[in-house]
């Protein structure tokens, strides 16, 4: 990764907020989800900084809720940040996002695969970047199976080597998907919520634990914990970057839960067209590529290079992967929760 002279102006709320409200136009400001990707965001918006001479000042929260908060309670001083999918749906509901003129966003119309770029969800106020995938990792030292379904997760020999994450909607997508079903179609349909029931049971009879946080479900792998662990293809990549390779990753026939990382505007913004040219140039393909191979997750570029067809996550199409109508999924979770709980307490 291009290390940056100066690093990444890492402030908080208050250094990146303070003095004035409204932006001003020689700087922008980013909100993100920190850690790895927002260190690759930095290094592909410096470019544009060198080329504008518009600073980005960059501050991270834990995910969509606290963003959405930000926004709130800050009008005016987020110009840019990245919500997922679910993002996006809330935002929307609360009149939180600018429009998207993709006119202005030649390079992301020609380098991005047009049904990636044309997910449902993306409707006007949001550009799509890329997909984490939400299969299994497991430790091909351990097994002669050729793991490639999620009822392999159910095998025998499995029994207690098994780690899933401890997140109702995640885990019922995935046992929808085992099952062949679209999400979209279960809430309301008592006979579809009865087979994921029992798919997350038979799934369950296997697994010694949970796991809330990612790094958990690799460091089981990276233990032996467990053989197989519901994670993250980019997790896995990192893993693997350490020295393991034995572990690989699935994206199970039928798809896997995923989660997406997008970029949307406040429609409190007064520096909206600069945040379009900044997008634009971010979207150039040889930017958008090598902010892929430093973020670990596929961006689906046109005529993909090697570089992003190795990475854990990458698959063909989106219809690989499952796609949740939050307007449909939303009323249904609170019910997956306690169904979740149930299965979990046997």
């Amino acid at each position: 990764m291009k290390t940056l002279g100066g690093g990444i102006a890492a402030t908080g709320l208050a250094g990146c907020l303070g003095g004035g409200g409204g932006g001003s136009t020689d700087t922008l400001r980013y909100l993100g989800w920190g850690g790895n990707t927002q260190d690759a965001a930095a290094t592909a918006f410096e470019y544009w900084t060198e080329e504008s001479g518009v600073e980005v000042e960059h501050q991270s929260a834990g995910g969509d809720s606290e963003f959405l908060s930000i926004i709130r309670e800050n009008p005016g001083e987020i110009d840019l940040f990245m919500p997922t999918s679910f993002g996006v749906y809330t935002a929307r509901q609360e009149d939180l996002l600018a429009d998207i003129n993709y006119d202005d966003l030649p390079n992301y119309q020609e380098n991005i695969q047009q049904d990636w770029a044309d997910r449902p969800y993306i409707d006007g106020d949001a550009v799509f970047r890329d997909a984490l995938t939400q299969g299994y990792a497991y430790n091909t030292e351990e097994t002669d199976r050729e793991m490639s379904t999620w009822d392999d997760i159910k095998a025998d020999e499995f029994e207690d080597s098994l780690g899933l994450r401890d997140q109702a909607t995640s885990r019922v997508t995935n046992a929808a998907a085992s099952l062949g079903m679209n999400i979209n179609d279960v809430p309301g349909n008592s006979d579809a919520v009865e087979q994921v029931r029992q798919e997350l049971g038979e799934q369950h009879e296997n697994t010694f634990g949970y796991w809330g946080a990612g790094a958990e479900s690799i460091r089981w792998l990276r233990e032996g914990t467990a053989t197989v662990a519901e994670t993250w293809g980019g997790r896995t990549r990192a893993l693997q970057e350490e020295g393991y390779e034995e572990i690989e990753y699935v994206i199970p026939e039928g798809g896997t839960s995923t989660i997406t990382e997008d970029w949307a505007i406040p429609a409190s913004s007064e520096n909206q067209d600069l945040v379009h040219d900044l997008l634009n140039h971010v979207f150039q393909r040889d930017i958008i590529v090598e902010l892929s191979d430093n973020v670990g997750y596929p961006v689906p570029v046109q005529d993909p290079p090697e570089v992003i067809r190795n990475l854990p996550d990458y698959t063909e199409s989106p219809d690989d992967l499952m796609w949740v109508d939050w307007g449909t999924v939303d009323p249904a979770v609170s019910d997956w929760q306690q169904l979740f709980q149930e299965v979990k307490q046997g």
